[in-house]
């Protein structure tokens, strides 16, 4: 995934910020231990919200264990401990890291993604052969993204749907018999979200390159600060619906664990996401919290 569902830094209370951090720790150090210490670089944001609402919307229970990390390997910080589901996570996590570097490779973006599919490969098959229909439907998906690439596909929501579908797709897999209508499309505008921020993102690299972009496919392009001028309105209506759309849903369902933090998220950082976006001059940087 790419990091684009973030808490909102500002308004997040302590206690949501220490559970999000635990979280993507837990997803962390649960990585390393599966799949080796290179895989744990897959590790972001995005999958972490989707454990933390797929954890809620299956009453999984948590627990929390201190541990050391890599990046601050003499203090001990509080954890996810492992469990059947996070397991699912990252082999999920995995697979969908592959995927996005051999497109990458596909799409001739150089040494870069030749190396990341390379050293993934045998975490890969292992997440491959744990979760083959997860593997299946990321497979499936991506050779339709691909095909819209290759006939220049205006749709945006065409396009986008495509993502989207492959994420409900997955948290149908996931979710089993405690899949809702509600659940699977807030996943799916949450994926429709992240697609349309990360090809919006990537939009000048896709110019120079001239790489097929949804955006580039209907509307013109001299440099990215004027893009995004000219054309702040139409962005923001096209990612603002989506984001309607995930909250209505997300005020559908009932949740037990990470309500406030889950809330915080979808109802904020979505939000502040779309305006930090419009309003950039150059590429986003990494989140951090």
């Amino acid at each position: 995934m790419y990091g684009y569902i973030v808490p909102p830094k500002n308004s997040l209370s302590r206690e949501d910020h220490a559970l999000f951090n635990s979280f993507y720790c837990g997803l962390c150090m649960d990585t390393g231990k599966i799949m080796g210490q290179f895989a744990r670089l897959t590790t972001n944001y995005d999958m972490t919200f989707l454990s933390i609402l797929l954890h809620d919307l299956l009453s999984q229970d948590v627990t929390f264990e201190a541990n050391a990390c890599l990046a601050n390997p003499f203090k001990k910080r509080p954890m996810v401990g492992k469990n059947e589901l996070l397991d699912k996570i990252v082999a999920t996590n995995i697979i969908l890291a592959y995927y996005k570097a051999e497109d990458g490779v596909i799409d001739g973006e150089g040494a870069k993604y030749r190396m990341i599919r390379r050293s993934l490969k045998k975490a890969f098959i292992k997440s491959k052969n744990a979760l083959p229909k997860v593997n299946e439907i990321v497979a499936s998906k991506y050779e339709q993204l691909r095909e819209f690439e290759r006939k220049g596909e205006k749709s945006i929501d065409r396009v986008g749907d495509a993502f989207a579908s492959m994420m409900s797709e997955i948290a149908a897999f996931m979710l089993g018999d405690k899949a809702s209508d509600d659940s699977l499309k807030l996943v799916y505008n949450i994926g429709k979200f992240v697609y349309l921020v990360d090809a919006l993102d990537d939009i000048d690299e896709d110019c120079r390159a001239k790489r097929y972009n949804p955006f580039l496919a209907i509307l013109p392009y001299e440099k990215r600060e004027k893009f995004f001028e000219d054309n702040k309105e139409f962005i923001q209506f096209i990612l603002n619906i989506t984001v309607n759309r995930a909250i209505e849903c997300f005020n559908n369902l009932t949740f037990t664990q990470s309500y406030d933090l889950l809330k915080k998220i979808v109802y904020e950082g979505l939000r502040q996401k779309v305006e930090e976006l419009t309003s950039s001059k150059k590429k986003l940087k990494k989140p951090t919290l």
